[in-house]
């Protein structure tokens, strides 16, 4: 039964039918008593799931926002994956039905300092020494976290928590809200086990700090989470500060003298309380650690550290194809200390997932906000100030205009248009004074649904418009296309869903059109396709100037030769350098051909002998004949005087005098 809106089921795990692995699937038929038999058949399938990069459309939201800043101190991180058995694809099955599996995902939150994130590096090279994992690979590179033992051990959960870290939700696919894009209305959702908490600084005053949580990969290193810790009684507050190192404190030494520190001279003051380990040394760490400069590490952390102002930036200059890896890499800059070279301890190194940073700031929670809430401004005016004496002056005016508003809770802004003008609108934010009429249902149980925010945009009895529906409609348009699960959703829907029904509309279109009737009515076509592409070549003959292109000539004239005047046949003569007088005497009895090859040309340079220039030459005198054969139209045959392949004008192999023989009886 689907919970009603506004409601979730929690379910404690969902093992999935085939966890994800490889497998041999082995066949045999048995044909009874007969002496026919068949040789069995294994097949080999892979069934793949995300191990070392979550897809971005298998991440539907996460907690607190990515690159936000707030008081999230009272609430456990998380993130909600959209495919409900992910957490347990890797892992091994329950003893029992009632007995939860070990996830192989955690979700683990480290303030500055407790550790570092890699960049991409091979996947080999993303766990710790010695932990091999069997291939197949999802990707070739990922990106690893490297924390070192007191981290580990102060913050990562144990064994037993990661089986009530993680669930499933079933919601209401209607509930948009809950759903947040689902498809069939089951997520799964990963808890961190921290309670992210603002940092000190040198005056024991609260400070914003940073945090990066990581989704990490758990296989082959179960081993290396901490022990459960004894049974306490139970106190009535709560540390969220744990015992870690803070690779701060070794950073400011190795920048100061990399030298000293890799020789391992570096000196530096360790705080009073770090040593002893008791409760509170990571605060202490964060106020009093002593830097190069002097300086807190928390002061020192802010100078190479982004801001989320600096984040917002990159993401809106970056490249649509690079903004992605942009912003993930600006959000973990401040988490790329060695912590190989910098821990006392050993490191551990653990394949990331999916990260993102956040910063915890002295800031109220949304309860304290509310319980705080002055709502003076929806109907009343505080009064002016008297004078503080009987010789005092009265206040100068405010230059700030009357606050506008309305018992329903709407406040008058200004307002541009469109088109440029600057006129005033109302306003109102999702929190009103008093109960509003929601709008109902129509017969099919659908709300109305709004295209654009224009169709939002409504106008009050006073003439101005109201946009408070049309900006709640942007807004949440804007938020819904922050996700990229959203978005990988849309691509995929246009690449599947839209175009099978524009494909289908047009089959619509074209069975319904004047074109198609008769045929269809006859029955001359039982192909739809067939018929298209028949009526297209039809189309496309009847109007080919249109459809393909303008017809153009075989050839083109070219551009006209300048020649100069006079006897041609003296012009050609003058310029090969031989007597065309010659020529003319040898033709009568011999042809134009056999003329023209009896007359000598001058030659400007002798060209030594070659062996192969025999060869060479004669190959040359049948590529002649044949030319002298094609351009005097006659076929080639023995003639007294010519070499073999000519024919003399006259022959029987002669269609007629030429062109050139034309020209030739003209200058006589």
């Amino acid at each position: 039964m689907t919970p009603p809106k506004g409601y979730f089921v929690l379910h404690p795990f969902a093992v999935p039918a085939l966890p994800s692995g490889a497998y041999t699937l082995h066949a045999e038929h048995d044909l009874g008593d007969t002496t026919l038999t068949t040789a069995p058949l294994d097949s080999h399938i892979v069934v793949t799931a995300p191990r070392f990069t979550m897809p971005p459309d298998q991440i539907l939201s996460t907690f607190p926002p990515a690159n936000a800043e707030g008081g999230f101190r009272d609430r456990l991180p998380q993130i909600v994956l959209k495919r409900r058995t992910l957490p347990w694809d890797r892992s091994a099955p329950a003893p029992d039905d009632h007995t939860p599996p070990v996830p192989w995902l955690a979700l683990v939150v480290i303030a500055e300092g407790e550790g570092s994130l890699s960049g991409e590096v091979p996947v080999a090279q993303c766990t710790t020494g010695g932990v091999v994992l069997d291939p197949p690979y999802d990707v070739p590179t990922s990106v690893y976290l490297e924390v070192p033992q007191t981290t580990v051990d102060g913050v990562f959960p144990t064994l037993d928590d990661l089986t009530v870290l993680s669930h499933v939700r079933e919601v209401d696919l209607a509930d948009t809200e809950l759903a947040m894009g689902d498809d069939d209305g089951f997520l799964a959702v990963v808890l961190a086990n921290r309670l992210p908490q603002p940092g000190v600084d040198a005056d024991t005053k609260l400070i914003p700090r940073k945090y990066l949580a990581c989704l990490i990969n758990l296989e082959g290193q179960y081993d290396v989470l901490p022990k459960p810790l004894p049974e306490v009684d139970l106190v009535d507050h709560f540390d969220a500060l744990a015992v870690v190192e803070d690779l701060r404190v070794d950073t400011s030494a190795l920048v100061t003298n990399p030298d000293a520190f890799t020789m391992g001279a570096a000196t530096f003051q360790v705080p009073k309380g770090i040593a002893a380990g008791g409760a509170g040394a990571a605060r202490a760490l964060d106020a009093t650690a002593a830097t190069g400069t002097g300086q807190p590490a928390s002061a020192a952390a802010k100078s190479w550290a982004p801001s989320p102002r600096d984040i917002e930036s990159v993401a809106v200059s970056a490249a649509p194809d690079e903004v992605g890896r942009l912003v993930r890499d600006q959000m973990s800059a401040g988490f790329r200390i060695p912590a190989a070279v910098l821990a006392v301890l050993r490191t551990y190194r653990f394949p990331v997932l999916a990260h993102w940073s956040f910063t915890v700031t002295t800031d109220g929670t949304f309860e304290t906000y509310m319980r705080g809430l002055d709502v003076g401004l929806l109907g009343s005016v505080a009064a002016s100030a008297a004078p503080a004496g009987p010789n005092a002056l009265p206040a100068p005016p405010s230059s700030r205009p009357p606050a506008e508003f309305t018992e329903t809770g709407h406040v008058g802004l200004p307002h541009q248009t469109r088109r440029g003008d600057h006129v005033r609108a109302w306003y109102r934010g999702p929190l009103v004074p008093s109960p509003t009429t929601r709008e109902q249902r129509d017969g099919d149980g659908r709300l109305p649904f709004a295209h654009t925010s224009d169709q939002l945009r409504t106008t009050t009895p006073d003439g101005r418009e109201d946009v408070s529906r049309a900006g709640g409609f942007e807004i949440g348009r804007l938020l819904a296309l922050s996700q990229p699960s959203v978005v990988a959703a849309m691509a995929r829907w246009r690449r599947d869903s839209f175009g099978a029904e524009a494909a289908r509309r047009l089959a619509q279109q074209a069975a319904s059109a004047d074109m198609f009737a008769n045929t269809l009515q006859t029955g001359q076509s039982h192909d739809l396709g067939r018929l298209l592409g028949r009526d297209l070549l039809l189309a496309a003959a009847a109007n080919t100037d249109v459809v393909l292109a303008p017809n153009r000539p075989p050839t083109d004239p070219g551009r006209p030769l300048d020649l100069p005047g006079g006897d041609l046949g003296q012009v050609v003569a003058d310029g090969l350098g031989f007597s065309i007088d010659q020529v003319r005497k040898l033709a009568n009895n011999l042809g134009v051909a056999g003329a023209l090859r009896q007359t000598a040309v001058p030659v400007s340079v002798q060209v030594p002998a070659d062996p192969a220039a025999p060869e060479l030459r004669a190959a040359l005198d049948v590529a002649i004949d044949r030319l002298a054969a094609d351009v005097l139209r006659s076929t080639p045959g023995p003639t007294p005087g010519l070499q073999p392949g000519l024919a003399a004008p006259g022959d029987g192999g002669d269609s007629g005098p030429d062109v050139l023989d034309e020209l030739l009886r003209e200058d006589r």
